[in-house]
């Protein structure tokens, strides 16, 4: 398989996320540059979130939005000795995530088409009962998904479990930026940012001329934010999405 040979692909996520996508492209005959550009870190509960989390009887869904809310979730829920009572409904914003809850032998109930928190919120809105939602989230973003559900009228409790913050972007990877990028893949809205405040202009330059392709509209928002132009979305909010597309790009 050619459909990338000599081509340089930058890849922004870290790589207990990215190494599926990291083989796919190799397997291709890309070259995968690896420059994570985020980390996830857990928070530790305070009194408050102790007690929404032992509160979950009172609670008709639990929405995820990440993959890394699963994990978190299910790591405090075994930290607590607590168990998800069965009345629960799940709902997940797309197939990665949906996988870490089958994984564990749950049934997801609401899963949109297309694989944003917005479109999350409005499959609930459309579809289901008003209840009350239990938003386990990150210490920024999934303000869409929250705000929609809101207005709605619906209640949405956010569990604030872990942050995302800038990895530490060092002179190797600005080098390995530098020597060229055919295409570069953006998962977050964060990753662009984290990645674009920490590099020198030689090597935003290299991500200028490059195929900067955004998983999802915000991330796209933010690569304009910052003054890159975005490729078209893939198909799929998905790292198989984002693969087909890149491959469409580069073709």
């Amino acid at each position: 398989m050619v459909g990338l040979r000599g081509r340089r692909i930058l890849i922004t996520r870290a790589r207990a996320q990215g190494q599926k996508l990291a083989e796919a492209i190799e397997e291709l005959g890309g070259q995968v540059v690896w420059v994570p550009s985020i980390e996830t870190l857990p928070l530790p509960l305070d009194d408050e979130s102790r007690t929404i989390l032992h509160d979950l009887d009172r609670f008709r869904w639990v929405a995820f939005t990440s993959e890394n809310a699963v994990k978190q979730f299910f790591r405090r829920l075994q930290d607590e000795a607590m168990e998800l009572p069965r009345h629960l409904r799940l709902a997940s914003v797309g197939p990665a995530t949906s996988r870490g809850l089958v994984a564990r032998g749950l049934k997801v109930e609401a899963q949109p088409e297309t694989f944003t928190g917005l479109d999350l919120a409005k499959l609930l809105v459309e579809k289901h009962l008003r209840g009350r939602v239990l938003f386990p989230r990150a210490s920024s973003g999934g303000d869409e998904f929250q705000s929609h559900l809101t207005e709605a009228g619906w209640e949405v409790v956010p569990l604030v479990l872990y942050e995302t913050r800038p990895a530490r972007i060092t002179p190797d990877h600005v080098w390995a930026i530098e020597q060229g990028a055919d295409a570069a893949l953006f998962a977050s809205p964060s990753a662009v940012k984290a990645l674009w405040a920490a590099l020198p202009e030689t090597a935003r330059e290299v991500l200028r001329k490059a195929v900067c392709q955004p998983i999802g509209p915000t991330t796209a928002r933010a690569l304009q934010e910052v003054g890159l132009s975005p490729a078209p979305l893939p198909a799929e909010s998905t790292t198989d999405g984002l693969l087909k597309a890149i491959l469409e790009r580069l073709a």
